[in-house]
């Protein structure tokens, strides 16, 4: 067996260059979905408990957790380094048999690549740990094929995928499936029992929360992939780039040389993995299934069978943003870098020693084709603070009290003190009880309507004759005012803080505020929250039997792979 020293050198500069102004120094990154705070207190929403989508379930009960015992910006840092160095030390482990260059040709196609670098700046990092979880879904696909009863591994890294978010739990199935099922059927219904409790977390709640609208007109061509460059869309994805976001392209992506340089990088992988994978079938299939669910909202008819088919089955609206899913198309390309940088070494003889140049190019490449991901994107996600008035807000709140923030224009911020860079609302994270604020999402063409009805119901409390009377009829205790975003029409309520760019309004002083079950305060049915919690339960079991079967004397050699 190889030493991973070599594995962990490469991965650990390739973590230090991407995330080193965050490492370098304190406060957080806080860019698009990306929100950290301080101290992220315990809500039954962490859970699916509160019968809205459950789109970071449980990913923020687990956050929660770890700021009542460190800062949350040792968090974030922890989470990044942590999901590069998995990443990086399972596609070396993955291509184990390989020499060493080979190993750092797959961590770097693997961790520096353009889908990784747009969903950093998108700021969807537990969607990047997902992805960074793909090698070790892959071992233990690799695993199940050996041996049908072989499923402890996949069942925790099948729970921790999932714990990432929905669509990284089902990115995994996939790969597991894909990879490692055979005509055993054995390996099919222990693959399927362990896949549907690892995504019971969020499945359940997603199952449950019966009064969501989740509107698909529209949106998966709103969402859908984009060509970065003269070189059109099928050339962005096939280099792993393309996500409909183009205001975060990095600039080198705009090039149709460059992008096509990538995409040449990718069939030199694909070469490599034709010629010198043993189950190559399988990997083609994992890529080519990646490339298509990305291709398929980019042409018109794909848009409309997509959403066709939303609307008899809502949870296809998971695949809205199916750029996503190419993720798989990376971990393959990686395997199959390894693979011609081997096939490389093996053509140098003597007289021929230039080759080896050809071969530190392959381990380069991904850095020479994107060297914007370094440094935190060029530079472009810089430190932020938050300032002392989140803080005093936040001790003013109770934990059974209901929040609504303004402005009511979409949930995304451009605070003074983060650089006017946007960024997901923190008041939901960092205040107390149910903080509300407009979960619309405003595109260039269209507006992606509200998923959650105490949303609507707010929003028709804002446009009453009294906002204020209205809101406390739904149980509205506080009104949250971020400024500095434009002028906002405040409801007429008493300020108990003005500070900092944040003024608080109590909407108790001047009436009372409903208690019980309102549209915006519902009550959650007891049978939904027994399911949820139970959904969670049996997710934990399977982890722990998992880890129990892992580390069992003896487990570990039982293969090699």
């Amino acid at each position: 067996m190889r030493r991973p020293g070599p594995d962990l050198a490469v991965t650990g500069l390739v973590a230090l260059v991407v995330l080193g102004p965050l490492l370098l120094g304190t406060g957080f990154w806080l860019v698009g979905d990306m929100v950290f705070v301080p101290d992220q207190p315990w809500k039954s929403a962490w859970l699916g408990l509160d019968g809205a989508l459950p789109r970071a379930v449980p990913m923020d009960a687990l956050v929660s957790l770890a700021t009542y015992v460190v800062p949350g910006a040792l968090v974030q840092k922890a989470l990044l380094v942590g999901g590069f160095l998995a990443g990086g030390l399972g596609a070396g482990r993955l291509v184990r048999e390989q020499a060493w260059f080979a190993r750092a040709a797959a961590i770097t196609l693997f961790c520096w690549n353009p889908w990784v670098h747009e969903r950093l700046l998108i700021g969807q990092w537990a969607i990047l740990l997902g992805y960074l979880l793909l090698p070790w879904v892959a071992l233990a696909a690799l695993r199940l094929r050996r041996d049908p009863t072989d499923v402890a591994p996949a069942a925790v890294v099948l729970v921790v995928s999932a714990v990432c978010s929905p669509s990284s739990g089902v990115m995994a199935v996939g790969v597991l499936v894909l990879l490692g099922l055979t005509r055993d059927r054995r390996g099919w219904w222990r693959a399927a029992l362990v896949a549907v409790l690892a995504n019971l977390p969020w499945l359940v709640p997603a199952l449950t929360a019966d009064a969501v609208d989740v509107s698909t007109d529209g949106v998966f061509a709103g969402f859908a992939a984009r060509a970065e460059s003269g070189a059109g869309t099928l050339a962005s994805l096939f280099s792993l780039g393309g996500i409909w976001k183009t205001s975060i392209l990095a600039g080198e992506r705009t090039s149709a040389l460059l992008v096509l340089l990538s995409c040449l990088l990718s069939v030199v992988a694909l070469v490599g993995l034709w010629r010198g994978a043993p189950d190559r079938a399988r990997w083609l299939t994992v890529g080519g299934t990646a490339l298509l669910l990305a291709l398929l909202p980019t042409t018109a008819a794909g848009a409309d069978l997509l959403e066709q088919v939303g609307e008899v089955v809502p949870g296809v609206a998971l695949l809205r943003d199916s750029h996503r899913f190419l993720a798989p198309l990376g971990l393959v390309l990686a395997v199959g870098a390894a693979h011609a940088a081997t096939q490389l070494r093996a053509a140098i003889r003597p007289g021929r020693g230039a080759l080896w140049s050809a071969v530190g190019l392959l381990v380069a490449a991904p850095v020479l084709l994107l060297p914007s991901l370094a440094w935190g994107g060029g530079g472009e996600i810089e430190r932020s603070s938050y300032p002392q008035a989140w803080a005093d807000v936040a001790d003013l709140v109770g934990p059974d009290e209901l929040t609504v923030v303004l402005p009511w224009a979409g949930s995304y911020r451009g605070f003074d003190w983060n650089h006017r860079r946007a960024v997901l609302d923190p008041a939901p994270r960092l205040l107390p009880g149910t903080v509300l604020v407009d979960d619309s999402v405003r595109l260039t063409d269209r507006v992606v309507p509200p998923e959650d009805p105490r949303v609507v119901a707010v929003a028709g409390a804002l446009e009453a004759d009294d906002p204020a009377a209205a809101l406390r009829d739904l149980g509205v205790r506080w009104v949250l005012v971020e400024r500095g975003m434009g002028d906002v029409e405040v409801p007429a309520a008493e300020v108990r803080y003005d500070a900092g760019g944040l003024t608080l309004l109590d909407l108790a002083a001047d009436g009372p505020v409903a208690t019980g079950a309102t549209p915006a305060r519902p009550a959650l049915a007891r049978w939904q929250e027994i399911l949820v919690s139970f959904g969670h339960g049996l997710a934990i079991l399977l982890l722990l039997v998992g880890a129990t079967g892992i580390l069992r004397p003896g487990s570990n050699g039982r293969h090699t792979t």
